[in-house]
């Protein structure tokens, strides 16, 4: 009886975690319509100005959107949306139609499963991941996060993203053959260790852009005189500074990703804070 009874707990359990599951999905579904028709209609009433360049990027966004209610994909990035906004962070980049993104430190694909939607079937989204470091623990979960996109791309069949492992100082892909490249939360461990290492992959990354490319910096913001190596923060005039020691320049900015109830404080990966950190989002391109 009492095994029973267990097992008909259980049962239940995993049916209202699928329900739960479904939920979500719908309820992203809805917003991601939402946003759409919004988007379609905005640029329909723009049509007289820039027909051509508004309808290409109401089709892109209308892709995104559709990726991110995509039931191929993880729900576990499902959850990250709302804090994540990709949708709005993909406009920001302002890809062209075909482009060629390298999404450095891919990790399990958040952004490289949306950005394959964006650049459509004529682009190619390069995941890379590190193959090296010296903390046993690191390799465990770079393995393990490789492992997890590389399931996620066979899953979804993305024939247009390449999962690349090496380092960050070697990866093969040919120079000036890129149209972006993003750093989403990874500038500051480099910034943190030394500033001639983080200009040195930056200046590393200009050499793979074209000479239109754009560089896209996301990173947990601090300030100045706080422990930031320690809280994996990074002031945003250091990124910005950085950039421009590496030979880029700022284009355009956004507040996008601002969370002022975060007093920068906490490491970011204090449960408080529920990853829900005051971050930077800065366009870059390279200077003439």
């Amino acid at each position: 009886m009492k095994n029973s009874r267990q097992l008909a707990f259980r049962a239940a359990c995993r049916l209202r975690a699928a329900c739960c599951l479904s939920a979500a999905r719908c309820l992203i579904a809805a917003r991601c319509l939402i946003a759409s028709s919004v988007f379609f209609l905005t640029a329909a009433s723009a049509q007289d100005e820039q027909p051509s360049a508004n309808l290409a990027q109401a089709d892109q966004t209308l892709r995104i959107t559709s990726a991110m209610a995509a039931p191929t994909r993880a729900i576990a990035h499902v959850l990250r949306d709302e804090i994540r906004r990709p949708a709005e962070v993909i406009q920001f980049m302002r890809l062209p139609e075909g482009a060629r993104v390298l999404d450095l430190y891919a990790a399990d694909g958040y952004y490289s499963y949306l950005l394959a939607a964006a650049a459509g079937p004529g682009g190619h989204i390069f995941a890379q991941n590190p193959i090296a470091t010296d903390n046993l623990e690191d390799v465990r979960q770079m393995y393990s996060l490789a492992d997890a996109l590389d399931e996620r791309i066979a899953i979804a069949e993305l024939t247009t993203v390449t999962h690349v492992r090496s380092d960050f100082a070697a990866i093969p892909i040919d120079s000036g053959s890129l149209d972006a490249i993003l750093l989403a939360q990874i500038l500051h461990d480099f910034a943190n260790s030394t500033d001639a290492g983080a200009i040195a992959l930056l200046q590393q990354l200009g050499t793979l852009l074209k000479p239109d490319g754009a560089l896209i910096v996301i990173d947990h913001a601090g300030d100045a005189n706080q422990d930031n190596e320690r809280l994996h923060r990074m002031p945003i005039e250091e990124a910005k500074r950085i950039a421009q020691a590496a030979g880029f320049s700022l284009e355009s900015e956004s507040a996008l990703l601002t969370n002022p109830r975060d007093r920068r404080r906490r490491p970011v990966f204090d449960p408080m804070l529920a990853r829900n950190t005051d971050r930077f989002l800065l366009r870059f391109v390279l200077s003439p």
